[in-house]
């Protein structure tokens, strides 16, 4: 095996000289400690439970679970809300931030499930039952993804591999191929979703993922590559006490009801699918009509764009991706017409259905413009400031100071979209991100915004006959 590191608060720490064991996150505790973690401390089983509250103590994590904008979301709590409707039962989940409190939660009857993406022979294991696996995954690398600065980019080596306290591959990289003698796995004690967020910034060079994590995250993290895959599947558990035999046998019951496994297949593949609502890119050359037409709309376009600092084509750029020049397009956020305007800006903008297309090719005009002139000033590069713009009017100028001032935080340039807010707005879809104070708008897609960005700017420039890369 490969060298290990273990590197997080309190992973050698020494307490008041009493004799010491290792516990459920490495650290060392004394015998006593271990006693609030290591057998149950109720006698809490489903009898009980029922006339109270089943409470699932769980990792914050999308795979896990995540307090989102007017919902709850997480695949472990989604299969979790299904096994107490089955049962009556009330749940409620009860976020925990390390191991050793979660088992000592667990023992003492605060929590009744553990909810962490745990393998069946992992960190769990001495001390619970687990049930039947609900799942299987595997091992697969991610590092931060190249920003484009031409053809040449170079993928980040593998010298250092980042492990999770929380993976649910630590009891196995013994038997990995991870366990390479040139490879060092740094062991930390932070949670997965925290270390893709931080090699979306480049701060982490190569980290060991599940396989889940890497079909979740892949279109909610554009800037973090995934692959290859490495070692064995594992299979994934949840924990309880090992004194309530009535709630495991109720739990393993409900994992092996058919009409739940198909359930759990539908959950689990709208996981695998992420969260992106990115639209196919149909080929460049699609847009052409013939000759020198880009669509039916050009006139209008060279018309409005008059007082834009890019040129006519540019408008053409938004509009293909907006709707590609389907004048009567609606999206899914109420979004509408051939420019793809919000009912509100259309409104400000002085956008009515009596103008028609020629009104609505105007306000989105008027709209790039207005954008332009909120950062004239602060971005002179205009090819800079393209992307700014482009950014507020796909997520609304809002969302793109929110971007700015995250990346000023984040130790990035505020006033450079290239590897820079980019990453930030990547992050406004993450709780730790976008409830900080100086994120005003709240949670964005920023990966929608992201590949929007991207993908107008490379339009434009084939438009304009640069070959995109």
């Amino acid at each position: 095996m490969g060298k290990a590191e273990l590197i997080g608060s309190g992973l050698f720490a020494v307490l008041l000289g009493l004799p010491l064991v290792w516990g459920p996150s490495g650290a060392a505790h004394s015998h006593a400690s271990r006693e609030l973690w290591s057998k149950p401390l109720v006698a809490r089983d489903l009898r009980q439970i029922k006339k109270d509250t089943l409470r699932v103590l769980v990792l914050a994590d999308p795979l896990t679970w995540e307090q989102r904008p007017g919902a709850m979301t997480g695949l472990e709590w989604e299969l979790l809300e299904r096994f107490a409707k089955r049962q009556h039962l009330k749940v409620k989940a009860v976020p925990v931030a390390d191991r050793d409190s979660m088992l000592v939660m667990l023992q003492e009857g605060r929590g009744d499930v553990i909810a962490a993406q745990l393998s069946s022979t992992g960190w769990t294991a001495p001390y619970t039952h687990h049930t039947q696996p609900y799942r299987m995954v595997a091992g697969m690398y991610a590092r931060p993804r190249a920003i484009q600065s031409g053809s040449n980019d170079q993928q980040t080596s593998l010298d250092t591999v980042t492990v999770s306290v929380w993976s649910p591959f630590l009891d196995s990289l013994q038997h990995s191929t991870v366990a390479d003698s040139s490879i060092v796995l740094r062991i930390v004690d932070q949670r997965p979703e925290e270390l893709l967020a931080r090699s979306a910034l480049g701060k982490v060079p190569a980290l060991l993922v599940s396989d889940a994590t890497a079909n979740m995250e892949a279109k909610r993290l554009p800037l973090v590559e995934f692959g290859p895959r490495v070692g064995a599947s594992v299979p994934l558990v949840f924990a309880v006490r090992t004194n309530a035999d009535h709630l495991l046998h109720a739990l393993d019951t409900w994992l092996a009801v058919a009409s739940e496994r198909e359930a759990r297949k539908a959950i689990t593949t709208a996981y695998n699918n992420g969260l992106d609502t990115r639209g196919p890119m149909r080929s460049f050359s699609a847009l052409a009509f013939g000759g020198d037409t880009i669509s039916p709309y050009d006139s209008l376009f060279q018309v409005h764009a008059d007082s834009l600092t890019w040129d006519w084509r540019l408008l053409a750029a938004v509009a293909f991706k907006e709707s590609r020049f389907d004048t009567a397009a609606l999206s899914y956020a109420g979004a509408g017409g051939l420019m793809q305007m919000m009912p509100t800006t259309a409104l400000r903008m002085g956008v009515t259905a009596e103008g028609g297309v020629n009104g609505h090719i105007e306000g989105a005009s008027r709209y790039l413009d207005q954008l332009d002139r909120i950062w004239r000033k602060e971005i002179p590069d205009p090819a800079q400031r393209l992307k700014f713009v482009l950014a507020g009017y796909n997520a609304g100028p809002g969302h793109v100071k929110d971007a700015q001032r995250l990346a000023k935080e984040l130790g990035l340039a505020s006033d450079r979209w290239d590897g820079n807010v980019e990453r930030a707005i990547v992050l406004l879809n993450r709780p730790q991100y976008f409830t900080r104070p100086c994120v005003r708008t709240g949670y964005c897609r920023g990966q929608d915004t992201y590949w929007y960005v991207r993908d107008v700017v490379k339009m434009y420039a084939w438009l304009n006959g640069k070959k995109p890369h």
